[in-house]
């Protein structure tokens, strides 16, 4: 992410902290990202600026770990929730968007999964990597015959691929694993995943590599927020006296 966008994000950020809480800062983002979408009707395209893009291809998650967060730790302070979905603020602030858009457009973004804890992570891991026990041979050094001599302990994983614990995306919270309309598993084809595919990116949310449908560990249901190329982009609108009495 360019210096400069995070400078002036951070600039923005601070004209808020000065009037709220940490808390009600934050609420008040939210509910300015979906008043935001509103106030917009006339453009129902939602054609963003040129420079209002996903700032890479994975999620970003240096900021988070420069400032001392662990992942599958996260501070409650530094989360947020929007329609049931855990994420970091920042990215649960362009979820927000992301969803309204989506909305407006016929496409409802229904969620399996989003900030998981480390021992949430631990446990999935552990379910789609268990250990097994495997033959150890030797080979006998006059016949040349092979011969168990005893056996050991190893993971063997199967499905999508699984982080380790503390190495998940959804540890930052910034990950998200979608689902359909319906609430089954996101296939290739669904129309979710073909709207995503082409929009979610004007929010900061990308399809990493490693999971596009023409990969052998493809998820399309797997989305990370990678964050916007210019924040300063992102409008959190005028503070107004009613919007204070409504966080009161």
């Amino acid at each position: 992410m360019p210096k400069l966008a995070v400078i002036l994000a951070a600039v923005s950020m601070f004209a808020i902290a000065s009037i709220l809480s940490e808390a009600r800062k934050y609420k008040l983002a939210l509910i300015l990202a979906v008043m935001s979408m509103f106030s917009t009707a006339a453009n129902t395209e939602y054609e963003p600026d040129p420079e209002y893009v996903a700032a890479g291809e994975k999620a970003y998650t240096l900021d988070l770990e420069v400032d001392g967060y662990i992942n599958g730790r996260m501070d409650p302070d530094r989360l947020m929730t929007y329609r049931g979905c855990t994420l970091e603020r920042d990215a649960a602030y362009m979820y927000a968007l992301m969803w309204a858009a989506a909305e407006k457009e016929g496409i409802t973004l229904r969620t399996v999964d989003c900030y998981r804890t480390f021992d949430r992570q631990d446990a999935a891991y552990n379910r789609r990597c268990p250990f097994n026990e495997v033959p150890v041979f030797d080979t006998d050094p006059v016949t040349g015959e092979k011969w168990q001599s005893g056996s050991r302990s190893v993971r063997i994983c199967t499905g999508p691929p699984t982080a380790r614990a503390g190495y998940s995306n959804h540890g930052w919270g910034r990950a998200i694993d979608f689902a359909n309309s319906r609430g089954g598993t996101l296939g290739c084809n669904s129309q979710e995943f073909l709207w995503l595919q082409a929009n979610s990116k004007r929010f900061g949310w990308v399809h990493p590599r490693w999971a596009w449908c023409d990969r052998d560990t493809r998820e399309p249901w797997h989305f990370e927020y990678a964050g916007v190329t210019d924040p300063t982009l992102v409008s959190y609108g005028d503070i107004s006296e009613e919007l204070l009495e409504v966080l009161e």
